[in-house]
């Protein structure tokens, strides 16, 4: 009987794909997801460093899968790198693979000496599936040293032995990393959207972020490479795609660092037009951006490709010049407002969303005021704001008296949520009894709404908010056209049009 693994994800969409990737590792090893009451041979957290609760969260789950020490537990991600000797002190931890390391493959060796650890009776051809998987071709090699951990005697176990200076993992040697990124999925599983990585690493050093700590190499997915990726995503059933990186702008670049790129046409424009002519691909959208990522080239493909959708998400961060400027972003103020009004004239009523930070050091109520203002001017459909966390080892943590008061920081949250709810129901208005297309994403069986033997159906449209319609000949996965028929400050209600959207030219439904 093969063995059983629990996989948990916290963090951003890189990590998301990252999953995925140490999930087909996992499976090619012979193990098969866990049911609710099995207790896994293993289970894998994939962390996230990018604020002090997300941290309190990897070290949250860790203890829930670990189980009393009945489960071994590997932790990966970016609290791994970050927080290595901390979470391997965590009862049940018996290994931690940071960002330096081929975690897949080093995930694979792992898994075969606690498989071969085991009675064969109890693994199957795990082991032969474990010996017959190769390592990835875009790997730096590295050694595990291993000991068994005396800690948890009820299972097989390893752990890595840490160096002087604290260090998990050793180098063989000092093999300089790939610039280039060739590891692939086939499928996003349990998700009816696909991400698609196709960059790593960010050497931008804004004040606030710790993430150039913990994966500062970069690195990008050549071009034949990606589009091979999303063929195989799309024949697996994805019928959109959504492209992601640490620092997607600088796709095919060296650096993050804007000035330092000089004068040469985006590649991310051109990785864009080549993946949006996918047979078979019908939606494709971008992560996140920045106004110098936002160039004629890269619009002029959003603006001629109907694959590609009209919503962008421009992080803000804030909408002070001094703020910005403390933050170490690589634009201002007037930059950001430039950037919405030339996306504005080049898609067709463009859903922007954003990110946030409250309360940055330093940040007064003018401050304050200033983001409210361009979030109003920009009608940022969908805000993602965030209470200023300091991160140890960045230079915004070190100017503690300059830290706003977390009740005012509160105060100012529930601004910012009072004027997203506002700016969204705009937005959304914008589109009554017209036809979006949507990729069905579940059912709302509890629904009140729901009429008497029907569900409740829900899924994204191609400008990003969710719609609710009422629907029993569709499934999940499935795109179909819903004409949008009431909105409301929560939820946006529609009445599905037909069963499949295939059929619907865009030009169509937008005037149905």
């Amino acid at each position: 009987m093969a063995g059983k693994y629990l996989l948990a994800t916290l963090g951003c969409k890189v990590n998301q794909y990252e999953s995925q990737q140490l999930r087909e590792v996992l499976e090619s090893c012979g193990l098969r997801p866990a049911c609710p009451g099995d207790v896994p041979n293993i289970a894998v957290v994939n962390t996230c460093a990018v604020t002090a609760e997300a941290s309190r969260k990897n070290r949250q789950t860790i203890r829930r899968l670990a189980r009393g020490g009945r489960t071994p537990v590997v932790v990966v991600g970016c609290g791994a790198a970050a927080n290595g000797a901390q979470l391997r002190a965590l009862e049940g931890v018996t290994a931690v693979l940071g960002h330096d390391v081929n975690i897949c493959a080093n995930l694979r060796r792992l898994i075969t000496r606690q498989l071969e650890s085991q009675p064969t009776s109890s693994v199957g051809d795990a082991n032969h599936a474990a010996v017959a998987t190769h390592d990835r071709p875009d790997a730096c090699r590295y050694e595990i040293s291993m000991r068994p951990d005396t800690r948890n005697r009820g299972h097989p176990s390893w752990a890595p032995r840490s160096t002087d200076s604290g260090d998990i993992i050793t180098p063989v040697s000092n093999v300089k990393a790939d610039s280039v990124l060739t590891a692939r999925i086939e499928r996003f599983a349990g998700h009816q959207r696909a991400f698609l990585k196709v960059q790593d690493g960010c050497d931008a050093s804004c004040t606030y972020c710790i993430v150039p700590r913990l994966r500062p190499q970069l690195r990008s997915k050549p071009i034949e490479v990606a589009v091979a990726e999303a063929r195989d995503l799309v024949r697996s059933g994805h019928k959109e795609i959504i492209v992601t990186g640490i620092f997607l702008g600088a796709y095919g670049r060296n650096t993050a660092i804007r000035k330092r790129w000089g004068s040469q046409q985006s590649p991310l424009a051109a990785l864009l037009d080549a993946l949006a002519q996918v047979e078979g691909l019908r939606r494709l959208r971008l992560s996140s951006l920045e106004p110098g990522d936002v160039d004629g080239s890269l619009l002029d493909v959003l603006a001629r490709h109907e694959t590609c959708v009209p919503h962008l998400h421009l992080p803000l961060q804030s909408g002070s010049a001094q703020v910005l400027r403390r933050m170490n972003r690589q634009y201002t103020r007037d930059q950001f407002v430039d950037m919405i009004d030339r996306v504005r004239m080049a898609l067709d009523r463009p859903a922007i969303t954003t990110d946030i930070i409250v309360g940055f050091p330093g940040e007064s109520e003018e401050d304050f005021r200033a983001s409210l203002e361009i979030a109003r001017y920009a009608e940022f459909c969908k805000i993602h704001a965030f209470p200023f966390s300091p991160r140890e080892k960045t230079a915004a943590a070190c100017w503690q008296k300059d830290f706003v008061d977390a009740t005012v920081i509160r105060r100012r949250m529930r601004r910012l949520a009072e004027l997203e709810r506002e700016c969204s129901l705009s937005f959304r208005r914008r589109f009554l009894t017209e036809a979006e297309r949507v990729i069905v994403e579940g059912s709302d069986q509890l629904d009140r709404q729901a009429s008497a033997g029907q569900h409740v159906r829900h899924g994204r449209a191609d400008r990003y908010f969710e719609i609710h319609f009422e629907a029993d000949d569709v499934r999940a996965g499935d795109l179909v056209p819903v004409r949008i028929d009431r909105v409301t400050p929560t939820r946006t209600l529609g009445t599905c049009l037909g069963a499949n959207a295939d059929s619907y030219p865009l030009d169509v439904l937008s005037t149905t």
